[in-house]
């Protein structure tokens, strides 16, 4: 993977046009602008998306802009890993047909020079989520996912925009509290000790920081509600995390 490399996650693009989401999509292309300048890779954390679901009858509206951006990406041959993540799993081919993505459905795992890093969306791993990891092994079933994609993407679309909680943290703090925080230290500890892991990467929880673990990393990746973040493995093999709307 070529370097630098940036990596995004819980974005979370609204299925709907306001000023704020405009802006958000703003500061995306910014980004993107600077990333085909500079070369090297992309990585999606999960969650890029409030909602996807690639219904039979299409995919969901007021993406198309983004997706647009993401295909000139491509064509620029910048490297696009996705981790798909819980509000964006259920993709059947389009993202890589569209934009090239090299899609993760589960972790993903991948060296630079002697580094071995991991990016993990993150979700369900607190000890207290076992209600969602029930969830998730039920809505991410084979059969329930063929019935969802037989919906209308309309009301597919309607039902998630109705569910979804994302505008409710738009200026709010996310903080988590301390024994979760320490919780999710603990199992990037145990990557780091057991796989020989160098850098734990984790979306989700909207947390951010970069953490020295015994000469290791453990690094929250923020998020594009509030924070607008983004984390830089840059040429010279440094860490780097920063808010794209504040100077750097």
């Amino acid at each position: 993977m070529k370097l630098p490399i940036y990596i995004i996650s819980d974005n979370h693009f609204l299925l709907e046009k306001n000023s704020n989401e405009e802006n958000r999509r703003k500061i995306l292309f910014d980004l993107f602008s600077k990333i085909k300048q500079t070369g090297g890779s992309l990585i999606i954390g999960g969650d890029f998306f409030d909602f996807w679901v690639q219904f039979y009858s299409g995919i969901p509206k007021y993406y198309q802009n983004i997706l647009d951006e993401l295909e000139k990406l491509h064509k620029q041959n910048i490297e696009i890993n996705y981790v798909l993540g819980n509000h964006d799993y259920w993709d059947f081919g389009f993202f890589k047909k569209k934009f090239g993505a090299i899609l993760h459905k589960k972790d993903f795992y991948f060296k630079v020079d002697k580094q071995k890093i991991m990016v993990t969306h993150g979700d369900g791993l607190l000890k207290n989520d076992y209600m969602y990891r029930i969830m998730r092994v039920i809505i991410r079933n084979h059969l329930f996912m063929f019935f969802i994609r037989l919906l209308p993407k309309s009301m597919g679309c309607y039902i998630a925009k109705y569910i979804s909680n994302t505008k409710k943290k738009i200026g709010r703090s996310q903080d988590l509290p301390a024994e979760y925080k320490n919780e999710l230290r603990d199992f990037a500890l145990q990557k780091i000790k057991k796989e020989n892991i160098n850098a734990v990467l984790m979306g989700h929880y909207h947390q951010l920081g970069i953490e020295n673990i015994e000469d290791n990393y453990f690094i929250h990746l923020g998020d594009w509600i509030n924070n607008r973040t983004v984390t830089i493995l840059d040429e010279n093999h440094k860490w780097i995390q920063y808010n794209m709307e504040k100077p750097q």
